[in-house]
């Protein structure tokens, strides 16, 4: 039987492990549709949402409810009211049987012109704390998906919607083989590997800290994960440096090679990325960015202290240097890795899978 979703949402990890999922549907062949905002930074939609959606992907630029800045707010208006109508539209010139948001500014005029049609939605959570966007989703949807239990207090009000479905965990993370890393092979087995991320959009602070430091490094071979605004500056100016990998972007085929070799990670403290290093039970430095959203960055790098209380670092962002961060680069490679059997080992996560089918 044939049936339609659309994905909507800025948080692309989770939504890519459940389109995998639903290409693998045996219950519903399903088309599936993309909506979302694609930033000039932004490489996780170029490079991992279109070649499994291809033309059925669509750009929304939206503006947003700034509780920082007010002016944004109301110079945003015009771009929300802007995004409702093109929703709307994308909506009934696609009849979806269902719609599901992962979080994000963007989702928001989705979820509410699936409401106008009286389209079924989901809205789902990664963090431990709700967003805003996912607070004014939970209004017009029919289902609130959450990835930890104490997220539901955020939720009395609608506790009938609320379902524990916990995150999708990119399956790739478990496996081993690399397509652009097979050279490293060797060397890591005398020079142990340091994987460096900002996130999908890289981190100019955490660029800057560790490119800074490579002379003190050269033990070590570096994976780093500039993002796309440094990648051309750093790439030129750190051609001495024969153990450092520049990237902007590391690829589904890769990133499990590179998490599960990696002696350590630097980070931010994203909600998929310390949630998979928590499922792979890696040591790791984590650099929570400054201002995130109800500091939700900070628990979730809290969270994964209480997880791994030995093998985790926390250096907040106003207190990043050089000098800090290869102090406890020098401190955290010598501590022994917790065997991941003592966490949980990976099955994949399918009841968002089954709330679809329940919910259709």
């Amino acid at each position: 039987m044939n049936k339609k979703i659309i994905i909507t949402g800025n948080h692309h990890t989770p939504a890519i492990e459940l389109i995998k999922q639903l290409n693998s549907d045996t219950n519903y062949q399903w088309q599936i549709y993309y909506i979302s905002h694609e930033f000039s930074t932004e490489t996780h939609i170029k490079n991992s949402i279109i070649p499994l959606v291809g033309d059925h992907y669509y750009n929304l630029e939206s503006g947003k409810l700034d509780r920082r800045w007010f002016i944004n707010t109301l110079t945003g208006i015009p771009k929300i009211l802007s995004a409702i109508f093109k929703s709307i539209k994308l909506i009934k010139t696609i009849n979806p049987d269902i719609v599901v948001s992962f979080g994000g500014y963007t989702s928001v005029p989705v979820i509410f012109a699936s409401a106008i049609f009286k389209i079924p939605s989901i809205t789902h959570e990664q963090t431990l704390t709700p967003s805003l966007a996912t607070k004014i989703n939970s209004y017009f949807c029919q289902k609130i998906a959450l990835s930890f239990n104490q997220t539901s207090t955020h939720f009395q009000k609608f506790k009938n919607k609320v379902y524990i479905t916990g995150n999708l965990l990119r399956s790739e993370i478990f496996k081993t083989s690399t397509t652009n890393f097979k050279s490293l092979n060797s060397i890591i087995k005398n020079s142990p590997l340091i994987y460096v991320t900002g996130g999908n959009q890289g981190s100019h602070s955490i660029n800057q800290a560790l490119v800074k430091l490579l002379p003190k490094l050269k033990p070590y071979t570096i994976i780093h994960q500039t993002g796309k605004l440094d990648y051309l500056e750093i790439s030129k100016t750190t051609n001495q440096f024969k153990n450092y990998y520049p990237t902007i972007y590391i690829n589904l085929k890769d990133i499990g090679w590179v998490l599960n070799n990696s002696s350590l990670i630097i980070s931010r403290a994203g909600a998929n990325t310390c949630q998979e290093i928590v499922a792979l039970s890696k040591k790791s430095i984590l650099i929570p960015l400054p201002h995130s959203q109800q500091f939700e960055q900070d628990l979730n790098a809290t969270w994964t202290k209480e997880k791994l209380p030995l093998q985790t670092i926390i250096i907040p962002d106003k207190k990043l240097t050089p000098d800090e961060l290869f102090i406890n680069i020098a401190k955290l490679i010598k501590t022994p890795t917790t065997p991941s059997s003592n966490l949980f080992k990976y099955t994949q996560n399918t009841k968002l899978l089954k709330l679809i089918h329940e919910t259709i």
